[in-house]
C-alpha cells in the first residue's frame, strides 16, 4: 500500500501563487511567512523537489546557505519556485500579446494592399 503524503508541494505553490497574484504583488517577506506557517512537512517538499527533475535545480540554488533549517529552506523553494512560475507566465503573456499584435498587423497589411 503506498503512503500518502501529509502535504502536495504542488498544491501549496499553486495556493500560494494564486494568493499572490490576487493581492498583484511578488512573494516577499510577507509571503515568506506565510509559507513557513502553511509548511507543516518541510522534508517532505525538500524530498519531493530533489526528485523532480525541473525544481532540483532550484533546489539546488537554494541551498546556497546550508546552515538553514528545513522548514526555512523548503520556505525559500516554495518563493523561489512561485517566483520563477511567475516570471514564465509573464513572459509568456508577454508573447502571445506579441503574436497576436503582429498577427493583427499582419491581416491590417493584408487588407491594405
Amino acid at each position: 500500500m503506498e503512503e500518502r503524503s501529509s502535504q502536495d508541494p504542488r498544491r501549496l505553490i499553486r495556493d500560494l501563487q494564486l494568493a499572490a497574484r490576487r493581492l498583484r504583488e511578488r512573494p516577499g517577506a510577507h509571503f515568506h511567512e506565510l509559507a513557513r506557517r502553511r509548511i507543516d512537512a518541510p522534508q517532505e517538499i525538500l524530498d519531493w523537489a530533489k526528485r523532480d527533475r525541473r525544481w532540483s535545480f532550484t533546489l539546488a540554488e537554494v541551498m546556497a546557505d546550508p546552515s538553514a533549517k528545513p522548514q526555512e529552506l523548503a520556505a525559500r523553494l516554495v518563493l523561489a519556485i512561485i517566483d520563477e512560475l511567475e516570471e514564465e507566465r509573464q513572459v509568456l503573456d508577454v508573447d502571445v500579446d506579441a503574436s497576436e499584435t503582429s498577427g493583427e498587423l499582419g491581416d491590417r497589411e493584408l487588407h491594405a494592399e
